[in-house]
């Protein structure tokens, strides 16, 4: 059955797979459709990015990300070899039954953000690292109860989510200050480089909060959907 419909709180839903429903959605009348509550729903984690937006702003974080990732498809895959290795080694050293989802999750983390950031998060500090997964988990656990919420979202901010979101962004916000001030030095630095991607979102959007919050939407996206993928693959 391509369509649903479902009436809930007084509220009407619909769900659909109909792929003449979909194509006017994403393409053909991209326009008319919006994305309700689902803004206010994720922006205390995400802030402003290509999830969060609608219409020409959307279409203006999209153009800019798919330029950057045009960039990241020729890297050196060589970025991925200790992190395959580190899950390989975990993963076989395990006795029993193994929960694959959180190491996928782990190591589609660390992969990711070596990508945007120009460093793992296996590579940061272990006080650190643990803060920021701790965090990134609990903020997008409770941001997708958030989003189901709809427009009640707002009786669903604990304490601890914004604290988890803040200290996301601090993570993030760490590494678009240090590529900038690298930026600005006259020292040659072995980061450059892999620094270029932050280098070149600033340059486009001209505001350090502007990029942290393009990052990650990227680390969101490369997180979850990579990991979910292994998980069904397997």
């Amino acid at each position: 059955m391509p369509e649903m419909e479902i009436h809930l709180f007084g509220q009407v839903g619909y769900l659909t797979t109909d792929p003449r429903n979909l194509e006017s959605m994403l393409s053909t009348r991209f326009e008319d459709w919006g994305l309700g509550s689902r803004r206010a729903g994720l922006f205390p984690m995400l802030g402003e990015g290509i999830f969060t937006q609608d219409g020409r702003p959307w279409k203006h974080s999209r153009e800019l990300l798919r330029r950057q990732f045009v960039r990241i498809n020729f890297k050196d895959l060589s970025t991925f070899d200790h992190h395959v290795d580190d899950l390989v080694t975990n993963l076989s050293s395990s006795d029993g039954v193994v929960d694959l989802q959180p190491a996928f999750f782990r190591f589609t983390l660390a992969t990711t953000a070596a990508l945007l950031f120009g460093e793992s998060t296996s590579h940061s500090g272990d006080e650190d690292r643990e803060s920021f997964g701790t965090s990134f988990d609990y903020a997008s656990a409770i941001s997708a109860i958030r989003l189901r919420l709809a427009d009640l979202e707002w009786v669903h901010k604990p304490k601890a989510f914004r604290q988890a979101c803040d200290t996301v962004k601090k993570y993030a916000g760490h590494f678009v200050t240090e590529a900038l001030d690298t930026r600005l030095s006259d020292e040659p630095s072995h980061r450059t480089e892999s620094q270029a991607l932050i280098r070149d979102l600033y340059a486009e959007l001209g505001d350090p909060d502007l990029v942290r919050d393009q990052l990650v939407h990227v680390l969101i996206a490369g997180r979850d959907t990579t990991a979910c993928l292994m998980s069904w693959t397997l």
